[in-house]
């Protein structure tokens, strides 16, 4: 049987720590295969007459090589700011715009928008479209303007890789109709709204990138089922945010120290987060206010390993109205001051420490409360085993 706090009988704690996050750095991808032509740009030292698109007579902007581009062309950009294209920029299917891999794209610089009219969404402000088999890499893309977002991607398939999406209005990347990207090994850091917005059917595969200082790391929405593998999403507002009829995989992701909440679910969200027999793997932990937010119509309880180191500093004070003081007495618990100096049992909550008066159904000495199952488990340096009588009341 089991206890009326769903105990457990051991909890693993895990910590990982995140340091530098904004040097992280990623693995640069494998020499692309051979194409028919490479294009040069450079918008510092073009010669601006008689352009041709060779290394030596380079195109000052990726309007101009793109009409010369062709399916398995490659536009080499060099570093500089591309700020004086005809925005939005349409890539042509098969293209690749490439930067610098290595540097993520930070001294390859495309920046402004212009209007782009959706088939879905109707106008837009868009810095570049992307299309059937094109590959962006290596580039920073920043989108300034009124709701403006840096690349569209509208029921096509591209690889947009090794680049950062930084300081745009809205979004870096937008997936919509039945798009199927993979988005792998990107920085985006300080996007107004959010890193990554997926909607309508979208797939796709968004793995190893980061997701830092947004709005919200990435959003999920409609029926879309995109993959998302060892990603770090740290310090948004809120780190993924999954709604309607969203079905995501998410395996292997840190989505920690974010001012808000971790994940959070809505409406119909169904995301597959792991089981006992197939475990998740991501590490929700040490969020501002929930780790994991769960508010489903239907409150479905969610296999989800959490784990939270307690800030020390942010002990529970019984004056202020705090809810979990609430959620404590509700359980018949009796909550007391961590310094009272009797023994206590204490209950990490949000990363706050909870101290209540010893309870017969509690036989450790640490537990954590998990909000995904209204649960406490004992934690793994509680010197006794816990009890297992039936769950009831939470």
């Amino acid at each position: 049987m089991r206890s009326k706090f769903g105990l457990g009988t051991s909890f693993l704690v895990t910590t990982l720590a995140v340091s530098s996050l904004l040097g992280v750095t990623f693995a640069a991808q494998a020499q692309l295969p051979p194409v028919s032509s490479v294009i040069y740009v450079d918008p510092v030292n073009s010669l601006n007459t008689a352009e041709t698109g060779t290394s030596a007579n380079p195109y000052k902007t990726i309007t101009s090589a793109l009409i010369q581009a062709k399916p398995g062309t490659v536009i080499q950009l060099a570093p500089g700011n591309y700020s004086e294209e005809s925005f939005p920029i349409k890539l042509k299917p098969g293209v690749t715009l490439r930067g610098d891999e290595s540097s993520l794209g930070e001294r390859v610089v495309i920046s402004g928008g212009g209007d782009y009219i959706s088939g879905i969404f109707a106008k837009q402000n868009i810095t570049i479209v992307a299309n059937q088999d094109t590959v962006i890499a290596g580039v920073t893309v920043t989108n300034k303007n009124e709701r403006g977002t840096g690349v569209w991607v509208e029921s096509t398939n591209p690889i947009i890789r090794n680049s950062s999406f930084i300081s745009n209005a809205r979004e870096g990347v937008f997936v919509t109709g039945q798009g199927n990207p993979r988005i792998e090994n990107n920085r985006f850091v300080q996007n107004s709204a959010n890193g990554i917005s997926i909607t309508k059917k979208s797939r796709g595969e968004i793995r190893n990138n980061l997701f830092q200082n947004n709005g919200f790391g990435l959003v999920i929405g409609n029926t879309s089922t995109p993959s998302l593998t060892e990603n770090q999403i740290v310090q948004n507002k809120d780190g993924i945010v999954i709604s309607e009829s969203a079905k995501p995989l998410v395996r292997k992701n840190t989505i920690q120290n974010n001012q808000r909440d971790g994940v959070v679910l809505i409406h119909d969200a169904l995301p597959d987060l792991g089981t006992s027999n197939n475990p998740g793997g991501n590490v929700i932990a040490n969020n501002g206010r929930y780790n994991f937010h769960n508010a489903t119509k239907n409150n479905t309880m969610f296999d989800v390993t959490t784990t939270e180191t307690p800030d020390p500093s942010q002990t529970a004070d019984l004056s202020s109205g705090d809810p979990n003081i609430a959620l404590l007495k509700k359980w018949e618990l009796t909550p007391v001051t961590c310094n009272s100096g009797s023994e206590v049992v204490t209950i990490i909550m949000s990363r706050r420490q909870y101290c209540i008066t010893p309870h017969p159904d509690l036989t450790a000495k640490r537990y954590q409360y998990n909000q995904a199952t209204g649960n406490l488990k004992a934690l793994a340096d509680s010197p006794r085993p816990t009890s297992s009588r039936s769950r009831g009341g939470l």
